[in-house]
């Protein structure tokens, strides 16, 4: 059977990413789709709206084969790391393409562009260490190096748009893998990344539609939504960071600065700032406004609280990307049961459809970072979220 994934987040599942299943079945002529999708925290740094076996419900409704698990370790990183940990997924589940969106329907001109960006590296990456001290944004410093190099002129205005970006860096860590995929690009439709609600358009963004569920207008919120179940998003508890402040202020009291050192990206000092301000915020956003500053953006600070409210050390991420992906299985379809019976027999890294005592090692972090967002929304029985079996959809 042919097999095509894709990267996702679904934080919520929305008519956007129906739209993009439907449309990378086409294009690829996949008989199975599969998503590696990110668990119960985010690539920005936030807890996800919904946990994630609800999101992998919403996916297996509406196109998906079969959801696994990308790692909390992958998860939650900036682009490129979020993207090799995506691709390496994918490749470990034996999927013969992928698909991603983008602000442009220009698929060959991001490929060109990734080849670039790969050709050129070490030339982008001397004038980036150049101006690595200058107290902007690494963000900043690395599109002037960028345009530096290939000419501003070169590239087209959506090359700086969100999902181009992250197009780009799956572009790139798939032209570095061992068995390179096939590509399908899927323009982006309707709002933005950021974009407001437009009633006219069919699509609206994540962050729109968490807005409205945040503000409990849930009404609005499910027609950008293709749901079965219409109460859901309102029985379940809408996380955002508000629930895991006590907890992450805790750990930032708690700690030494020396072991504070010890946390994955903490640098520069910054843990003192953070210990500072955590002592004098009384809200997660109050606290994020006083420690940021030119280097140290939201999204930068908000990855680094995740770390730290889950501890997660510098050697771990450096482990998890140096050995074959885990492949926690969240749902199937009959077809994604079959793709899943056929990759045991080629795949080097390790199936997990239930968490036993035996592989709790395997899946520690994870496990973890579940106990953690049950426990920051007041659920009861929070070991039920990591033992339970996948979701099983029948045709």
């Amino acid at each position: 059977m042919k097999s095509c994934g894709i990267i996702a987040e679904y934080n919520p599942f929305h008519h956007g990413h129906a739209y993009q299943i439907e449309q990378a079945r086409k294009q690829s002529q996949a008989d199975v789709m599969i998503i590696a999708m990110s668990g119960n925290f985010t690539q920005r740094g936030e807890p996800a709206i919904f946990d994630k076996w609800e999101r992998a419900k919403a996916a297996l409704e509406n196109g998906a084969d079969l959801v696994v698990e990308q790692s909390v370790l992958g998860s939650v990183q900036s682009s490129d790391l979020f993207a090799e940990a995506g691709i390496h997924l994918l490749d470990a589940l034996g999927c013969d393409s992928f698909s991603f969106g983008a602000e442009t329907a220009d698929g060959e001109r991001l490929i060109q562009l990734a080849d670039q960006l790969i050709q050129q590296e070490a030339a982008i990456n001397h004038v980036f260490q150049s101006v690595r001290n200058d107290g902007r944004t690494y963000a900043s410093q690395m599109t002037d190096a960028i345009q530096a190099v290939l000419g501003s002129s070169s590239l087209p205005e959506t090359f700086w748009k969100a999902n181009s970006q992250l197009g780009l860096a799956y572009l790139k860590a798939n032209l570095r893998a061992t068995r390179p995929m096939e590509a399908y690009l899927v323009e982006r439709m309707g709002a933005g990344h950021q974009g407001e609600l437009d009633r006219e358009q069919q699509f609206a963004s994540g962050t729109a539609i968490r807005q409205l569920i945040h503000s409990r207008k849930f009404a609005e919120a499910k027609q950008w939504m293709p749901l079965k179940d219409e109460s859901s998003i309102a029985h379940s508890p809408a996380a955002s960071w508000t629930h895991f402040w006590p907890l992450l202020r805790y750990r930032l009291l708690l700690l030494s600065p020396e072991e504070l050192r010890l946390i994955y990206q903490m640098e520069e000092g910054i843990e003192h700032r953070l210990k500072k301000y955590a002592a004098q915020a009384d809200s997660f956003d109050l606290f994020i406004n006083l420690v940021k500053n030119k280097r140290w953006t939201w999204v930068r600070l908000q990855r680094l609280a995740v770390y730290v409210l889950l501890d997660i050390r510098k050697e771990m991420v450096a482990s998890y990307f140096s050995q074959p992906p885990l492949i926690r299985v969240l749902g199937f379809t009959e077809k994604g049961r079959r793709h899943l019976k056929a990759i045991k027999k080629t795949t080097n890294s390790l199936i997990l459809t239930n968490v036993s005592q035996k592989n709790h090692s395997y899946y520690e972090k994870e496990i973890q970072a579940d106990q953690i967002y049950q426990f920051g929304l007041e659920l009861k029985q929070s070991e039920q979220n990591y033992t339970r079996a996948p979701i099983v959809i029948k045709s």
